[in-house]
């Protein structure tokens, strides 16, 4: 039974080992990465940096236009709601009924 146990033990302090080293070497490949490029690397982040401003404008001008075109929508909607409120209704009763008979069915 020892020689079942040893044999498993060496092979976890093995990989304990191995981790570590590669840990290591990581931790100085980084160290050096950093070193060389780090003139590049800022001159990165402040491109993405500025991208990333001009993405958030155009998106938030973009959503100005689909708030407005929501609202009008809404509003036609509310227009045809009220011209027709049983024709409103049976459609809504309609589309109740598929959704449950959909659901059920899973």
């Amino acid at each position: 039974m020892k020689s079942e146990i040893a044999p498993a033990t060496r092979n976890e302090e093995s990989l304990k080992h191995s981790l570590e080293h590669v840990g290591e070497a990581a931790e100085t490949l980084v160290r050096n990465t950093v070193d060389e490029t780090g003139a590049a690397y800022r001159e990165t982040r402040h491109a993405l940096g500025r991208k990333a401003r001009a993405l958030k404008s155009s998106m938030s001008g973009r959503a100005l236009d689909f708030a407005q075109e929501a609202r009008e929508l809404g509003g036609k909607g509310q227009h045809l709601v009220r011209q027709h409120p049983w024709t409103s209704i049976g459609i809504g009763a309609g589309l109740g009924l598929l959704a449950g008979l959909l659901i059920r069915r899973r």
